[in-house]
């Protein structure tokens, strides 16, 4: 009502609120002439009445059961061109009823046109409805599209909230943030103290919406088994995304299908987790990637009920052993084993089975029982794991699949280091994958117990690691290639053997005579003496980068 009192042609007869100002938020679906108003009795709900006041009957119990009608029949409000029945002003007792029933009255100058003025008005109703309308078409187009591709519930929250240009929340049962989108809005006086508020709405009826101090909530689910909530946060929180208006009942058709879309999203999931693992993987993606601040990482983890600042965090690589690549299902049954055991032990942490099959985890901690709660974790997993994978297939390709390598990097104080803790642990699951690594009694595996065999694997494929090597010992293979000899492999005995000569000897099968010869023609062909512990090690550093690769270059 309070629009149609904006348009030009109303404006320019100077309308006046005389009764029901506060029900100007009142819908009109139709506006109607008449002068019979009382005799007909046909009104319709969300009808706008226009009068010269001839219909009103004279007596005051009469005007009173008159306006009872209107109200019972939910008409949107009567609108009186003053003139020759009513000069200047209605009677009080006219306006009173109105009042009383709560039925907006509105009074036009004498001289206004009500044929001009209802035409212009269904007319803009008319345009109102095709663009209700198209844009409906457009919303079921857009969310069929992100069903049909399934989209990831940030996606399609991001697209509720450019479609209603209001700030939209997705949450789980127990009112913690899954996905938002701020519409504009300042994320921090989105999310701060998200469970608190939210639970101040009361959920919306199956297969509908409800609306709840301007904000409008739809429930999520499927198959009878509701998981989640969309809230759609009131317009005053956030900037409208056009200037174009919205029709009052797209926002709850907005909501709706994206609701729908997130419920089918879920079913071809396969999980009820898989919207927190989606959610879990958005965050932790932002971690790895730096495509979220620190501060808004913050923000998102706290309303997601795991808060990661003022404590300790650790980060973990969990991945089958025997496969650079696991299948996709493998990977799957891997993150919801890493899950389940984290729950067991009521271990707080971000998971989050990443595209090369790896699984991220980062877990809170108290600094002092780190070591014990990774370790407790990690054996659980190794064995869950064996358990589980080794059922199936021969016996070689049990054990195969039964093996997982955890990774662990180190304990760290605040957010902004979560992605060192995070790299070191993939760095290391990268060399151990590569490797032959033995478990000592840990069942995981850090940074510094793959010592210099672990930096070389890291460095393998770096030119300058390369460039070290060939400036060593590359004169010494063209040697060999040459004269086909295998003096590096004489070098690389002795300086195992720490430069003892009798146990080089021996490694290699040569006499003593024959090693001090092939000895001395090493330090010819190198331009050394082997007698100098500089010029070992960094030999020695050498031919181990050999090894690793040519070890690598070979898988």
């Amino acid at each position: 009502m309070a629009d149609v009192l904006g348009l030009d042609v109303v404006a320019r007869s100077a309308p006046r609120v005389v009764a029901g100002n506060d029900m100007l938020s009142a819908p009109v679906q139709w506006v109607h002439t008449s002068e019979l108003m009382w005799a007909g009795r046909t009104w319709q709900a969300r009808q706008l009445l226009l009068t010269c006041g001839a219909p009103f009957p004279p007596d005051d119990a009469e005007i009173d059961s008159l306006f009872a009608a209107l109200a019972e029949a939910e008409v949107a409000a009567v609108v009186v061109a003053l003139g020759r029945r009513y000069p200047q002003v209605l009677p009080v007792g006219l306006v009173d009823a109105a009042e009383r029933h709560r039925v907006v009255l509105v009074t036009l100058e004498p001289e206004a046109d009500l044929n001009e003025i209802a035409e212009a008005v269904n007319l803009a109703i008319a345009e109102e409805r095709w663009a209700a309308l198209t844009a409906a078409e457009d919303v079921h187009q857009v969310f069929t599209e992100l069903a049909l591709e399934g989209a990831s519930p940030w996606e399609v929250v991001r697209q509720i909230a450019l479609m209603a240009g209001r700030p939209v929340v997705l949450e789980n049962l127990a009112h913690q943030m899954l996905a938002y989108a701020s519409a504009n809005e300042d994320p921090a006086r989105l999310l701060a103290g998200w469970e608190k508020r939210s639970r101040r709405i009361p959920a919306a009826p199956a297969n509908g919406t409800a609306v709840e101090d301007g904000w409008l909530t739809a429930t999520v689910g499927a198959r009878g088994k509701d998981w989640g909530r969309l809230l759609l946060l009131p317009a005053a929180c956030g900037a409208r995304g056009t200037g174009k208006p919205v029709s009052s009942e797209l926002p709850s058709l907005i909501l709706r299908r994206g609701a729908q879309t997130l419920a089918l999203n879920q079913l071809i999931g396969s999980g009820e987790e898989y919207v927190e693992r989606q959610a879990h993987a958005a965050l932790l993606q932002g971690v790895l990637t730096h495509s979220l601040t620190t501060k808004e990482v913050a923000l998102r983890s706290c309303a997601m009920g795991l808060p990661l600042e003022d404590t300790q965090l650790v980060g973990l690589a969990v991945q089958q052993h025997g496969s650079s690549r696991p299948s996709r299902s493998d990977t799957r049954c891997l993150e919801e084993l890493v899950v389940t055991v984290l729950q067991q032990h009521r271990i707080r942490a971000l998971v989050a089975a990443l595209d090369n099959g790896a699984i991220a985890v980062l877990m809170t901690v108290e600094e002092a029982d780190a070591l014990k709660v990774v370790d407790s974790f990690s054996r659980t997993v190794r064995a869950r794991t064996k358990e589980y994978f080794g059922r199936f297939g021969a016996r070689g390709e049990r054990e195969r699949h039964g093996q997982v390598v955890i990774t662990v990097g180190p304990t760290v104080a605040s957010i902004h280091e979560a992605r060192r803790s995070l790299m070191c642990a993939f760095q290391t699951l990268k060399v151990a994958l590569r490797s032959h690594y033995s478990f000592g009694k840990a069942p995981y595996i850090r940074p510094q117990d793959l010592r210099l065999t672990g930096l070389l694997r890291l460095l393998h494929d770096d030119s300058r690691l390369q460039t070290f090597v060939e400036n060593e010992i590359g004169p010494l293979l063209a040697y060999d290639a040459r004269h086909g000899t295998d003096l590096a492999s004489v070098l690389t005995h002795y300086l195992d053997s720490g430069r003892n000569k009798t146990a080089a000897a021996e490694a290699a099968q040569l006499s003593r005579p024959s090693l001090y010869e092939r000895l001395e023609r090493i330090e010819r062909i190198l331009e050394v003496k082997l007698d100098d512990p500089r010029s070992c090690l960094s030999l020695q550093v050498a031919t181990h980068a050999l090894h690793v690769i040519r070890q690598l270059s070979a898988i």
